[in-house]
């Protein structure tokens, strides 16, 4: 009896775990990448779409879960492109420094200060990372934490 209900109380808390995950990713863009051009920190013109995987990460300086997974993001933009979307995060001159101090490089860190950029893709919550497939699909979509290995198996797998 204590058996069953050990399981019954572990097949509630996977359901809560799903059905959370499941509202999380409920308003944000699927399918076809929306289109954009944006300038990053640096002035280059960055577009959502091109022929190589590529992740798109939605981050905040306020964000403490954005600011663990500053590492994983890093790593993986040597390998892979990024283009990294600071949310409600200051000024240009604000998002410099941030990345001065935190080791981040300025070449791929656009300023969605408006949040336009995550409207259009309905981020409401940080950090939302979107994997896009080299032929322009949202393949998967995360929020919250992912680890490095996790990133790097994503877009692989996007790359395929």
């Amino acid at each position: 009896m204590k058996k069953r209900k050990t399981i019954l109380q572990w097949l509630i808390v996977i359901i809560a775990i799903f059905s959370f995950r499941a509202y999380q990713h409920a308003d944000l863009s699927h399918g076809l990448v929306p289109s954009f051009n944006s300038k990053t920190l640096t002035g280059e013109i960055l577009s959502s779409r091109a022929n190589e995987p590529t992740l798109i990460h939605f981050w905040a300086t306020w964000c403490g879960v954005c600011r663990l997974e500053n590492d994983n993001i890093q790593a993986i933009s040597d390998d892979y492109r990024v283009l990294n979307i600071a949310m409600q995060s200051g000024t240009d001159a604000d998002l410099k420094q941030y990345a001065r101090e935190h080791d981040m490089k300025l070449d791929n860190i656009i300023n969605d200060n408006s949040a336009s950029l995550a409207k259009l893709f309905g981020v409401v919550a940080t950090p939302s990372s979107f994997f896009i497939s080299k032929d322009g699909n949202i393949e998967f979509i995360e929020v919250g934490y992912v680890t490095t290995i996790g990133y790097k198996l994503r877009l692989w797998w996007a790359g395929l």
